[in-house]
């Protein structure tokens, strides 16, 4: 029953750390309950049940938080919403083509910013036209502004292809490179 309990408790932690940011200090709070341990002896499993559990709470919302990417100039995630970009990279699964798009994940390697060519970090998703047709290993040549993907109304395609490890879509113009 006790695996249980600690069990609930981490899960209930990482819904806890997707919906609110928590310190990493917040973990400690379940050292707090093990001062009672001075206290009668009658109570002492009980006593570090809640510890345990107070641990498991927060390490799993702590945990969660970990697994997100950090985003800083070298994410391409940065640069969602802003202004018109260049985008070197290469296509990381095969197209898939659908009756008048066909959509491509570009794992990018290099974005154009005033000062030039910097090295990025990422996945983008493209929506192009099915001709002309593109492969997996093609390198291309993006242009256009990265939009974080929307929240549909009774899906979370945001969640759905952050799980993914995209984090932003649609370019506007592709050439290839070679």
């Amino acid at each position: 029953m006790t695996l249980i309990y600690l069990s609930c408790a981490w899960v209930a932690g990482i819904f806890l750390g997707s919906n609110f940011d928590l310190p990493l200090a917040l973990t400690l709070i379940g050292l707090i309950p093990l001062s009672l341990l001075l206290l009668p002896r009658h109570h002492k499993k009980i006593v570090i049940l809640i510890s345990l559990c107070l641990i498991a709470l927060f390490g799993g919302a702590s945990c969660f938080q970990s697994s997100l990417p950090t985003v800083d100039e070298s994410c391409l995630q940065f640069y969602n919403d802003h202004r018109t970009v260049e985008i070197k990279g290469m296509v990381n699964a095969d197209p898939e083509v659908r009756d008048k798009v066909t959509h491509l994940r570009l794992s990018a390697s290099e974005i154009k910013l005033d000062r030039g060519w910097q090295e990025v970090s990422g996945t983008a998703l493209l929506f192009v036209s099915r001709y002309p047709t593109y492969s997996y290993g093609d390198v291309l040549l993006v242009t256009g502004k990265l939009q974080t993907p929307p929240q549909l109304d009774d899906f979370d395609y945001k969640g759905y292809l952050a799980h993914q490890g995209i984090y932003w879509s649609e370019p506007l113009r592709l050439d290839t490179m070679g």
